[in-house]
Parts: C-alpha cells; structure tokens; sequence
C-alpha cells in the first residue's frame, strides 16, 4: 500500500489509555506462543473473561447465521439450539466476577457472533478485534503482535506491567513510578513514521511538542499549547518546530484566544493540502475542504485527536495542565527529564522492519526512569495542599456532589476541563481530598497520589515503602491521625478480601511508626466506597475485636451529604446502617 499525507492519528481502540497495562498483563502469558486461529481467540476470551474489555450484546450476545459484508462468516454451531445458547452464555458472563467464567463458552461465544472490524492479514471479526487492541502497543514498542508470528514483550513492555498480575494492578506492591517510566520511554521514542503505519510525515510527536512549548515560552514567554492550538500540531508533518511554533503564535496574534472550532479547522487543514505552503498561515481553499472534509473530519481532527494527545502524553508525567485546563504545558518537576528528550529524540530514525523498530523502541533508556522511591520534596507537599486547598474555596457543594457521583457510577463522564484528564482512581482521591478540605479548611489533608508542578493528579498513591505506609490519604488534626481510603470497587470480595486487609495493614503500620511520638494519640480510617457491601461490616467488627483498629465504612453519596455539616474528623467515627455487623438474635 502507498504511503499518503495523513494527520497524526492516536490510535482510539483503547478509549482509556489507562488499560494498555491491562491489556498487555493478559498478553504476556502467550509470550511465546504463535498466534494462530486459536491461540488469538482464546487470548481475546481471556480479555473478555477478566473484563478488561465488556463487548455489548449485540456483537457478543447476538447469534449470527451467516455474515458476507466486510468478509465471510458461518458460525461454528450451526444447530437449532445455537442462538438461546449464545443468549445464555452471554447472559453468564455479565453477572460473572472477574475470571470466574469458563473460558471455553467465552470461546464459543467467540466463535459464533461478529464484530465487523476486518483488518488485513487477520480473519474478519474477533481476531481483526486482537489486531485493533494491540496495534497501537505495537507502535509504541511495547508488544510485538503479529499474526502467525509469536507473541513478544519488550523490556520495556515488562517493565510496564510489573505490578500487575491477570490484567489488574496488584495493589499492595504497586509503584507508579515502573509504569510511567515505561510510557515514557515509548512515547519520547515514538515516530509516525514507522512500519505499522502508512503516512508520508516525519514527525516525533512527543518531542515536537515539548519543543514547540519550550520555543513559545522562551521566545513570547506563552503558557504552554493552547488546547485548541493541538489541531495544527497534528496536521503538521516534520520536526520543524520552529515554524510550527511560529505558525501558531501568528494565529493567536491575529484572532486572540476566542475563536471558533470552524476558523481553527480551516486554518489545520491547510497544512495538509500539499499543493500550497505549509509554513505560511492560511485558510484552507474552498476546493480542497470540500474534497478532502470526509476524509479529515472535523470531529477528529478538533475534539477526538487534542483530547487523546492530552490523555496520553499525561502518562508520561511530562505535561502539566495550566488555566483551569486549557493549556497544556511542559512539568517543571521533570525538567532534566524534558531536556534529555529535546538533545536525543528530537530527529526521526530510519527502521529495515519490525524487528528493528521493535530493538530499537523495547529498550529501556534509564535516563527516562522515575525513581521507584522518590521522596516528595516539601516544595511539592505545599503546592499539593495549596491546590487542594484552592478547589475546595472555589467549588460548592453542588460541583463536588454531582462529581463524585460522576466518578463513582464510572460512565458518567465530567465536563470539567480539569478532571477529564485525571484517571478515575486518583480523581476520586483528589475529590475526596477537596471533600475533606472543604468540610474542616484546618484540616491538614496529605493525598499521597503523583502530581504535576500545578498539584494535579497524575495517578494515585503508591503502595507501601520506606517513605510512607501506602495510604491513600492522610489526614492530621490536632492529635488525630486518620488515613482515608477511597476505592471505585463494589465488588464484595474486592472490598471484604482485599481492601479491608490492605487498610488494616496500613492503619497497624502508621500506629507503629507513630506510637511513641507524643504528637498523635488516636488513628482510625476511613474507608469510602460507591456502595459498601455487607459482609464489610462483619470484617469490620472482625478487625475491630482482633486488632483494635477502627475502620469506617462510608458509602460516597452518604458521605459528601453528611460532610457539609461536620467540626471535626471524628465526626466521621460511626458505623451507618448500610455498614453494621450481621447478628442472630439479640447478638449475644
């Protein structure tokens, strides 16, 4: 196929870029395995099974007969009965738990619905699904997945998933800092053009925009990209950041911050009309919108490709987000780290195939890693607290109330500029910081998640270590130390077996680190959860009469109603009914 001019293009299949560690723990147990027809059935039923990806009833739960679009299809099981048993097994697997269900009927299943998509090389439907998940991570290095040829992992794909295990992240030894280093090392490196994509650009995107913001703060001392100037560096197409930065400034001189969606889109799209110069600011020719409108629609080019850069490149902790999310801009914090990229990364390297692409992006630049034990500096404490601080004086109730519902229901998406671009996990640790903040403003409250230099989220805190003992939140008043945990799991064995035991570890650590200091005399925590289970409040007692360490349960709904009206932290020290222990009779 020939190469042609196409805007940069973020691969989608992965709407939460967030999963790409989930996907790539599943992948690693076929490291080495050919992928044939089965072996990449069985590796997608393995990513339905563990719900790393939930395929609705109409591909999944809906029987075909026989399929002749996009490619050929007949279903393995031809009888009378195939379709109720198509209904059936997919009926199972939505009130299934995490990997509880047979992956042999998640097979069948497999094996007698479509899904349209049909890439080359791959057999229509579900297998085409395997080439749409991992082509991307292929891009970025991270896997090398081929069909007929056997499953690879990179080092750095390794070291992407080292805190996880079947598809999760396995809390209690979970480090931030192995995963960011990972997209990090992918991302400084990656290159549009490389030999899983067909586009006559040379760009390195991630590069190009750490030069283009450090070209407009230094020359016009500009805050960062505008989010809405994203389209023209995605249309652009060479390392020439100059011009392009340029370009840029001399469209915000001439029509200021205020313009509309439209005037940008004319104006991007000229830089991918190759018959007119691409270095002068101009609209796009009538003639050329009208025919090329389809292909480079407005839709991606102005709102699905700026938003999946910014998703993205946050993985990297290298962007901060400035003006109520509106800029996005270099993370001072890790300037060292931005100015190795700019001196080593900044020119495109020419790749024979695959394999060498494949040496050349799976190799770990230890300049590119975060430390595993990084010590957080008090500079940084204090810009946390300051931003936490802020957004409870800023935001009412009202905000917080529909935010952590947002959050709390998972596909309630937020209109916040902000938010929107922190994962769900830390956003709710950070909501729950400005809960907390808000409700008692002489509290000191200390999230342990990672933040930009503007005290945003990145992601949540980190497991135990010689620093801190792995809360979530700690919160200190007067002699009061109280570790708050929020979490976005109602599943009663996720919470009974696992997060329970887990704040119970944490709550006995930070007593024992804290016992003879004369400062604090009483701990206790806070547990907080979309909907608290039952059997919560049996292990709670449990943990109360063996260890003499309090737990709270509190469901989010519940709690941010009830924080409006509190003076003091322990006011949060009651067991509500949805929490109570579970007795026969009089409880005797």
């Amino acid at each position: 196929m020939a190469k042609k001019r196409k805007p940069i293009s973020f691969d989608t299949t992965l709407r939460n870029p967030e999963r790409i560690p989930q996907f790539i723990s599943i992948l690693s147990k076929y490291e080495g395995k050919v992928l044939d027809d089965e072996t990449t059935l069985r590796l997608e039923a393995e990513i339905i099974q563990k719900k790393i990806f939930k395929p609705s009833k109409d591909t999944l739960g809906t029987y075909v007969k026989e399929y002749h679009d996009k490619f050929n299809f007949w279903p393995e099981d031809k009888s009378k009965a195939a379709e109720e048993k198509v209904k059936r097994y997919y009926a199972e697997w939505k009130k299934s738990k995490l990997g509880e269900m047979d992956i042999e009927k998640i097979i069948y299943l497999l094996k007698n619905t479509i899904t349209r998509h049909n890439e080359k090389g791959w057999n229509g439907g579900w297998e085409s699904r395997v080439h749409t998940q991992f082509n991307f991570l292929n891009e970025l290095g991270l896997v090398r997945v081929i069909k007929g040829r056997k499953v690879e992992l990179s080092k750095n794909g390794k070291m992407m998933i080292k805190c996880y295990k079947d598809g999760y992240i396995v809390k209690d030894n979970y480090n931030d800092a192995y995963e960011r280093s990972a997209f990090l090392n992918a991302f400084a490196k990656y290159q549009i053009n490389n030999p899983y994509r067909k586009n006559t650009i040379d760009v390195n995107f991630f590069p190009l925009v750490l030069n283009v913001i450090e070209y407009l703060d230094k020359k016009y001392n500009r805050p960062g990209i505008y989010i809405q100037d994203i389209p023209f560096i995605s249309t652009w197409g060479n390392n020439d950041y100059k011009a392009l930065a340029e370009l840029i400034y001399e469209f915000r001189r001439k029509f200021g911050y205020n313009t509309s969606n439209e005037l940008v889109y004319e104006y991007a799209m000229n830089l991918l009309d190759e018959s007119t110069p691409n270095n002068i600011l101009a609209p796009a020719s009538r003639e050329f919108l009208l025919k090329k409108h389809k292909d480079y629609k407005f839709s991606k080019i102005i709102f699905e490709t700026p938003d999946e850069v910014i998703r993205k490149l946050r993985l990297t902790r290298l962007i901060s987000l400035r003006g109520a999310g509106r800029f996005i801009d270099i993370n001072r914090k890790e300037y060292s780290k931005i100015k190795y990229i700019i001196e080593n990364y900044s020119q495109s390297k020419e790749f024979e195939d695959e394999d060498e692409f494949f040496a050349y992006m799976g190799k770990i630049d230890e300049s590119l890693m975060f430390e595993i034990d990084e010590v957080e500096t008090e500079e940084e404490k204090d810009i946390k607290e300051r931003t936490i601080e802020n957004w409870a004086h800023e935001k009412d109730w009202e905000f917080l109330k529909e935010e952590m519902k947002n959050v709390s229901k998972r596909n309630s998406p937020t209109n916040d500029e902000t938010l929107k671009y922190i994962k769900a996990t830390a956003r709710l640790e950070f909501l729950t910081s400005i809960v907390l903040k808000k409700a008692l403003p002489r509290l000191k409250v200390m999230p342990n998640y990672v933040t930009d230099d503007q005290g945003i989220p990145f992601n949540t805190a980190a497991g135990e270590n010689g620093q801190n003992t792995g809360a979530d939140i700690d919160v200190y008043e007067d002699n009061i130390h109280a570790i708050v945990e929020p979490t976005l799991s109602s599943a009663r064995a996720f919470q009974v077996e696992h997060e329970l035991p887990t704040i119970r570890a944490h709550l006995m650590t930070t007593y024992e680190k804290e016992k003879e200091e004369d400062k604090i005399k009483e701990w206790f925590a806070i547990f907080l959860a979309p909907k608290v289970q039952k059997d919560v409040g049996n292990q709670v007692a449990v943990i109360k009469q063996l260890n003499n360490a309090e737990i709270f349960p509190w469901e989010t709904e519940d709690f941010i109603g009830f924080s409006k009206d509190i003076t003091s932290i322990k006011d949060y020290k009651q067991i509500r009914s949805y929490a109570e222990k579970q007795v026969i009779g009089n409880g005797r």
